[in-house]
């Protein structure tokens, strides 16, 4: 005899199995419907019998294998959070298929990594340590953010642990999957990536519930924005080094723009005037390997010379794909945009100076106070408005970014 309280009977074990297979079933039916797919379709697609897919739907099957959910869900293309779902209504756990499933998995790039290194081994070290769990990589949109995120992701692949779960993270969408994560981890050893959290979609609180809850996970969470105090590690990422002391060809913004033209035009090869040629495109538009990925686009229809005249008079222009709107990337408006006024108005002036400048040159030629003029560059720097550049001495020099000075002079235009 079973103990008072403890004893299951067979009545209500099927009871909880049957709802289990009926909920699960109309989950399958009404993803198959979503997708217009017969059951025969859906057979074809998976490889699952029409038999079994019919038995699915009717309730009349208890739950199904692991093997047969996995090949549904991607026949049925789910995204990550309905697959959370449909795992979960076969009444198992959904930790391990949500570890094992593809739409958590992190995107692959074609492209070698370029001048980076320094900063994946800087994030590696703090993902794999004992006592950071929130990293943040921030930056200017399209400094390569993402890419670093990946090459961290690709080079934890070679270890056992820990595993790793990507979520694009989305401003129209609720990024539910995010709430399902802590009981799908428990206290295995995960990195998860939030990747384009721009605008606090997953705030900090959610973040540091999910680490609370599950002690062997770290998150790398990848923003435009920088947030007091709300990461354990922070890397600001900054743009791709344009110069190089012997050879511009081994400058990474070169090196990059010259990989992407090379795979747009089978056979190129650049000679020294057209790696000085390049050497400036990449000093107009800063360095920012979005940007250099579009300038590439360009050269399937422009001459070099022409797109450095266009690097020199619009670098906006040539940071856009052909055939885009140049007005569609609202990047730039947005960093300036959330700047304090007096932050906004130093950067406005600073647009007009060509050289590089330091703090105590802002203080001296603008009459400001030191807090203020050190407040107002941190918090330009901190959104990738602008950068910090190579210089002969010890000081440290800044300059505002060709595609910022260039939106800041449309605007003025546009206004005058």
């Amino acid at each position: 005899m079973h103990p008072r309280g403890t004893h299951v009977s067979t009545a209500d074990h099927r009871a909880s199995f049957d709802t289990d297979a009926v909920d699960f079933g109309r989950l399958l039916l009404k993803y198959r419907k979503r997708r217009r797919l017969t059951q025969a379709e859906l057979s074809g697609l998976s490889t699952v019998s029409v038999r079994a897919i019919r038995n699915l739907e009717q309730g009349q099957v208890g739950a199904p294998r692991r093997d047969t959910v996995r090949l549904l869900s991607d026949a049925l293309r789910l995204n990550a959070q309905e697959r959370v779902e449909f795992d979960r209504a076969t009444g198992a756990e959904p930790g391990g298929a949500l570890l094992e499933t593809d739409a958590l998995r992190a995107p692959s790039s074609s492209q070698p990594l370029r001048g980076r290194e320094q900063e994946v081994a800087a994030v590696l070290k703090h993902v794999l340590g004992e006592h950071e769990q929130l990293i943040a990589v921030t930056g200017f949109a399209g400094v390569g953010k993402t890419r670093v995120a990946m090459a961290v992701a690709q080079a934890l692949e070679a270890c056992e642990t820990p595993s790793v779960l990507w979520v694009a993270v989305r401003q129209d969408s609720d990024n539910s999957v995010v709430d399902g994560l802590a009981s799908s981890i428990g206290d295995r050893s995960v990195l998860v990536v939030l990747d384009g959290n721009d605008t606090d979609q997953v705030s900090v609180a959610t973040m540091r519930s999910l680490v609370r809850e599950c002690p062997n996970l770290r998150i790398l969470e990848t923003t435009r924005t920088p947030r007091v105090e709300s990461s354990d590690y922070h890397l600001a990422l900054r743009p791709l080094p344009v110069t190089e002391p012997f050879c511009a060809g081994d400058a990474p913004a070169v090196a990059l723009l010259l990989d992407l033209v090379a795979d747009l035009q089978l056979g190129f090869v650049a000679d020294p005037p057209t790696l000085g040629a390049f050497a400036e495109i990449c000093r107009q538009l800063d360095g920012l390997p979005r940007a250099l990925e579009a300038a590439a686009a360009w050269f399937t229809i422009l001459s070099t010379d022409e797109l450095v005249r266009m690097a020199r008079t619009d670098p906006q222009l040539l940071a856009t794909p052909p055939g885009s709107d140049v007005d569609a990337d609202t990047s730039v408006p947005q960093a300036v945009v959330a700047q304090p006024p007096a932050a906004r108005d130093l950067l406005t002036g600073l647009s007009h100076w060509r050289d590089p400048w330091t703090v105590r040159d802002v203080v001296l030629r603008t009459g400001m106070s030191w807090a203020d003029v050190a407040r107002s560059v941190h918090s330009l720097l901190g959104h990738g408005l602008i950068a910090q550049v190579t210089s002969d001495d010890d000081l440290v020099r800044f300059t505002v970014l060709n595609i910022v000075r260039a939106y800041l002079r449309r605007t003025a235009e546009a206004v005058a």
